[in-house]
C-alpha cells in the first residue's frame, strides 16, 4: 500500500506532504482546486514521461517520492533479479531536472522507467476518468477475464512461448525473403563466377605479364643496350675486361711488397669476377631476348580480359579477382544451402505453434467455462447499482491464427432494458453506464490480483444520488482487501471514506499554490454540506451531511 506521498515543486504544488492510511480514502475539493495534478505526480513514480513543463520553479527539480509497504515474498523475484536492496517500508522516487532529464529510484538505486513500472504496475493501480473507455476495447475485456478466471502464471508462461514463437516466425521470413531474392540472383552470379573460372587465373599473373610485356614492347631498345654492353665487355678489341685482366695481372707481381697493393690487387680480382658475371649475364639475355609477335598478341588478348574483368567489377589486380571469384562461389554455396536451413527453421516453427495450440487451447478451456461466472458477478453487482434489469454476456470466437493472447477473441455484450437484445458496449452503454460498469469489474478484479491499492478518479462520474451511494458502498468493500482512494464530487461517495482529504489552491507571495489537508468530523460536515447545496451553507445540507456522515 501507498503510505506516504511527497510532492515538490510540480505544477502549481510547491510542496506537499501526504499519509495515506489503508482503508477507504476519498479526496475531494473544487474544480481546478488540483486533484488531476496530484494524480499527474503520482502517475510519475508510476513510470509515465514527463518534461520541464511539470516544473513549478524552472531553477528548480521536481522530486516525487512514494513510501510503498508490501509482502517481500511476492516481489522477492523482482528485488533480487534487479540488484535492490528490499526495505520494510520501500521508497519510490521520481526527479526531473531544469534541464528535463529525468531521473527514477528504488530504495535510493538509480533504475530505469521500464524497471520503475515493472515494480508500480503491480503496487497501484489509477483509474483515470478516460480510461473507463477502455472497458470498450477486447484486449483490455480478455485481461478481465483471464484475472477473473486467474491465469496469470498460464498467461505468463503461453506468452514467453510466444514470443519464441514470433522470433522463429520472423526469421523463417526473413530467410524465405532472402532465398528467393538469391534465387532470383543466381544465374547473374553463376555467370559472373562462370566467367573468371573461365579465365583460370594464376595468383599475380595480371602483373607478371604486364613485367612481361613492357620487356616485349622495349626489345629494340634493349636489344641495343645488351650488345652494345657486350661488344665493351667482351667483343671489342680494347674491351673492358681484357684491360682489366692485365692489370689485375701486373698486381700480382706486386702485390706482396706492400699491405697496400695487396689490398688494391683483392679489390681489382673482386670486381673482374663480378663483371664477368655480369657480363656472362648480358650474353644470355642478349642470345635469348627474341620478338614473338604472337606471344605479343595473346599476351594483350589475356590482359585485355584480364583488364574487362577488373573494369567490370570495380577491382585492380589479379588477388582481388580470386577474391571475388571465391566470394561468389560462396553466394552460390549459401544459396544451396538455404533450402536446408528453411526446412529446418520451418520444422521448428511448427512445432513451436503445435505446442502454443495446446497450451492456448486449455487456456481457452479455462476462459469458457468462467465466462458464466463472470457473466453472473457483473450482472448481480449492476442490478445493485441501480441496473435492475441490466444484462451482461460474453461473446467468444475461437481466431484463426494465434495471437499473444492465444486463441481467443472475447467481447463484451451489454443492455441495461428488459427484452433488448445486448450489443457491444460501445453501442448499448451510457457514460453513467460504463463508470458503473467499469467499477463493477475493478471490484471484481480486486479481489482476483495481488494490487494493493487503487485510485479511482471520478469513477463515479454520471450517476448520482441512490446509485452513487450504491457504488461507495462497493468502493468501501472493496477497501476491506485493499487500500482504495477515490476522488470524488459526490458526497455520497465521500461520506463513505474512512478518511478524508481536501485539495485546495490558495495564494501565497503572489503566486496561487495547491495544498491538502485532512478533514475532521466537524470539517468534513461543512464540506458535505458545500457538496450538497454549494457554498451558500443551509441547515438542511448541513443536517444531510450529518446524516450521510451518521453523526
Amino acid at each position: 500500500m501507498l503510505k506516504h506521498l511527497s510532492i515538490t515543486n510540480y505544477a502549481i504544488i510547491e510542496h506537499l506532504e501526504l499519509n495515506i492510511n489503508n482503508g477507504f480514502t476519498v479526496i475531494t475539493g473544487e474544480t481546478g482546486a488540483g486533484k488531476s495534478i496530484l494524480l499527474g505526480a503520482l502517475s510519475l513514480i508510476l513510470g509515465q514521461r514527463a518534461d520541464t513543463s511539470v516544473l513549478n520553479n524552472k531553477e528548480k527539480k521536481c522530486i516525487i517520492e512514494g513510501e510503498f509497504e508490501f509482502d517481500k515474498v511476492q516481489y522477492f523475484d523482482f528485488f533480487n533479479n534487479n540488484e535492490l536492496d528490499y526495505e520494510d517500508s520501500n521508497i519510490i522516487r521520481r526527479e526531473i531536472n531544469p534541464k528535463g532529464k529525468s531521473r527514477a529510484f528504488i530504495n535510493d538505486t538509480p533504475v530505469s522507467l521500464s524497471v520503475l513500472k515493472e515494480l508500480t504496475s503491480q503496487l497501484i493501480d489509477i483509474h483515470s476518468q478516460h480510461q473507463t473507455l477502455k472497458v470498450q476495447d477486447n484486449k483490455f475485456q480478455i485481461n478481465v477475464v483471464d484475472a477473473f478466471a486467474n491465469i496469470d502464471e498460464q498467461i505468463s508462461s503461453y506468452r514467453k512461448k510466444y514470443l519464441n514463437y514470433t522470433v522463429s516466425k520472423n526469421q523463417l521470413i526473413k530467410l524465405v525473403e532472402a532465398t528467393n531474392k538469391a534465387q532470383a540472383d543466381v544465374d547473374y552470379i553463376s555467370f559472373q563466377a562462370k566467367e573468371i573460372e573461365e579465365l583460370q587465373l594464376k595468383p599475380n599473373e595480371k602483373e607478371k605479364i604486364e613485367a612481361e610485356l613492357e620487356i616485349i614492347n622495349n626489345s629494340e631498345e634493349i636489344k641495343t643496350v645488351l650488345e652494345n654492353s657486350e661488344n665493351a665487355l667482351v667483343n671489342s678489341d680494347q674491351n673492358i675486361l681484357a684491360e682489366l685482366k692485365n692489370i689485375t695481372n701486373a698486381y700480382v707481381n706486386i702485390k706482396d711488397r706492400s699491405p697496400l697493393y695487396h689490398a688494391i690487387y683483392e679489390r681489382l680480382n673482386s670486381v673482374l669476377i663480378e663483371l664477368e658475371d655480369v657480363a656472362r649475364e648480358i650474353d644470355i639475355n642478349n642470345t635469348t631476348l627474341d620478338f614473338d609477335p604472337e606471344n605479343l598478341s595473346y599476351l594483350n588478348e589475356r590482359l585485355s580480359k584480364i583488364f574487362s574483368i577488373e573494369q567490370k567489377h570495380n577491382v585492380s589486380s589479379t588477388e582481388e579477382i580470386l577474391a571475388l571469384l571465391e566470394n561468389l562461389n560462396s553466394q552460390l554455396s549459401d544459396t544451396n544451402s538455404y533450402e536446408e536451413k528453411i526446412k529446418e527453421l520451418s520444422a521448428k516453427v511448427e512445432t513451436q505453434k503445435e505446442d502454443l495450440l495446446k497450451v492456448a487451447k486449455k487456456i481457452s478451456k479455462i476462459r469458457i467455462n468462467c465466462f458464466d461466472g463472470l457473466s453472473k458477478k457483473i450482472t448481480e453487482t449492476l442490478n445493485q447499482l441501480g441496473m435492475a434489469d441490466a444484462t451482461f454476456y460474453v461473446e467468444h470466437d475461437v481466431l484463426e491464427e494465434l495471437n499473444e493472447y492465444g486463441i481467443d477473441n472475447v467481447n463484451f455484450l451489454f443492455t441495461s432494458n428488459k427484452g433488448v437484445d445486448p450489443l457491444e458496449l460501445k453501442k448499448a452503454a451510457s457514460g453513467g453506464e460504463l463508470s458503473r460498469l467499469m467499477l463493477t469489474i475493478k471490484s471484481i478484479l480486486a479481489s482476483n490480483n495481488k494490487l494493493t491499492s487503487i485510485v479511482f478518479d471520478e469513477i463515479d462520474t454520471g450517476v448520482s444520488g441512490d446509485i452513487a451511494d450504491k457504488m461507495a458502498k462497493i468502493m468501501k468493500q472493496m477497501s476491506s482487501n485493499m487500500q482504495v482512494i477515490a476522488i470524488t464530487h459526490l458526497p455520497q461517495v465521500a461520506a463513505k471514506g474512512e478518511h478524508h482529504y481536501k485539495i485546495y489552491k490558495e495564494n501565497k507571495n503572489g503566486k496561487t499554490l495547491t495544498s491538502i489537508a485532512t478533514l475532521d468530523n466537524t470539517e468534513r460536515v461543512e464540506e458535505l454540506a458545500k457538496m450538497l447545496s454549494g457554498e451558500k451553507l443551509s441547515v438542511a445540507a448541513r443536517d444531510n451531511a450529518k446524516s450521510l456522515l451518521n453523526i
